[in-house]
């Protein structure tokens, strides 16, 4: 039975790319669950971070963006988001105010304004602008208008920065206020249901993002092939973890080894130091960068790799 006055839920977290549906998640839980990048198809997992509340718990379901492309892993990631929204007892549509309404967006509403479950639209990036934030909320109107919805299933339309954390607090009561009365599902200790190996492997892609080019991590993949705690010659505990990083053509080896190392080097260290954090304990983290032409296209490559996990 649920504590009187509980209240608990599963939000899914929809929008198109780089819209900061991660950013938000991680402001909200106020702890880096979701990886940060400019680069397109970065959440490529169903990622559960929970913030857990004195009266609480939102369990948020943070989606891959909606894409256009038509390979493989787009088509796998749009599946992943529109499956995000079965079960769900709220949906959180993240929109960019900043930016114009776009093709994806118009998909997006198509979806949502279908559903049943209650939506919160957060539109985010007003620290960059709020130039297209009437647009937006006159674009849901006129879909709800095309469907024939009578009833509006949005309860609420809230501008605010995930960068800046600005109305975050309201989001979180916003939330809180449309979730069922109901026990928490999980232990109020815990953070994420994310698997530890895929946890490791975003953040080292994360990294890799940050020093690349846009161009490029379309064609890349990280797989974690071992964790395992050993012992230093001091008898201290240090986690060994090896990472494979995978591109499709050779030609692009150099460009994520970088001159003399130092792009690899420099992922590896700025990883390492995310990744200690989770464990706190000193970490060996052994990085390879291997040739897997077109692994895009895999399903069982795919699989393998996680992106099949949820």
């Amino acid at each position: 039975m649920a504590k009187e006055g509980f209240k608990s839920g599963f939000v899914a977290v929809l929008g198109r790319p780089n819209v900061g549906k991660s950013t938000l998640i991680n402001a909200l839980l106020d702890s880096k669950i979701s990886i940060v990048s400019t680069a397109p198809q970065t959440t490529r997992h169903q990622i559960r971070g929970i913030l857990n509340l004195k009266d609480a718990q939102i369990v948020f379901v943070d989606t891959p963006g909606i894409h256009s492309f038509r390979d493989r892993l787009a088509t796998h990631l749009n599946t992943i988001a529109k499956k995000s929204l079965e079960g769900c007892d709220l949906i959180l549509y993240v929109v960019d105010v900043s930016r114009r309404v776009g093709q994806e967006e118009a998909q997006i509403m198509d979806i949502l304004a279908s559903q049943k479950v209650k939506i919160i639209m957060a539109m985010n990036k007003m620290d960059l602008g709020v130039g297209y934030l009437n647009a937006y909320v006159d674009f849901w109107k006129a879909k709800l208008k095309e469907k024939k919805r009578r009833k509006d299933p949005l309860v609420y339309f809230l501008p605010l920065s995930a960068k800046t954390k600005k109305n975050t607090n309201e989001l979180k009561n916003a939330l809180v206020e449309n979730l069922p009365s109901e026990h928490p599902f999980y232990d109020t200790q815990t953070l994420t249901d994310f698997p530890i190996k895929f946890r490791v492997a975003d953040i080292v892609r994360e990294k890799l993002y940050g020093f690349l080019t846009k161009e490029l991590p379309h064609s890349i993949a990280v797989e974690v092939e071992e964790i395992e705690e050993r012992k230093t010659l001091k008898k201290e505990a240090l986690i060994y973890i090896k990472v494979n990083i995978y591109i499709n053509r050779t030609s692009q080896k150099m460009i994520v080894i970088g001159k003399g190392g130092h792009v690899l080097k420099e992922v590896g260290r700025a990883s390492r130091l995310d990744i200690e954090e989770i464990y706190k304990k000193k970490v060996f983290l052994e990085i390879k960068v291997k040739v897997l032409k077109d692994w895009q296209e895999k399903p069982r490559i795919l699989k393998e790799l996680g992106y099949w996990w949820a």
